[in-house]
């Protein structure tokens, strides 16, 4: 089945929301660490703050990829749901292998 251009739609509007609120949220995890390491260097929250914007950041996409995958199977175009997937694994892997 295709999508329609109404599906199609939704999904850009979900993920348009999904990379505004993502980046929002890094970034204000990422001035409030850099605010801290600026005014008080030793505090230890500055480094909780940095961390959490770098993990929200690099989150995003992997996120974004799985509003896709049920976003696809809603729309029941099954190419696109398992061409996201195999991205969803590459993304995985590359995270795993990057935490260890």
């Amino acid at each position: 089945m295709s999508a329609t251009p109404e599906s199609l739609e939704r999904l850009e509007r979900h993920l348009g929301r999904l990379f505004m609120i993502g980046l929002s949220l890094s970034a204000a995890a990422l001035v409030c660490g850099l605010t801290l390491f600026l005014l008080a260097p030793n505090a230890p929250s500055r480094t909780w703050f940095l961390n959490a914007g770098l993990v929200i950041l690099m989150a995003t996409p992997i996120v974004r990829v799985m509003v896709s995958v049920v976003e696809y199977v809603k729309m029941r175009d099954w190419f696109f749901v398992i061409a996201t997937l195999v991205v969803l694994a590459e993304l995985s892997v590359t995270m795993i292998y990057a935490l260890r």
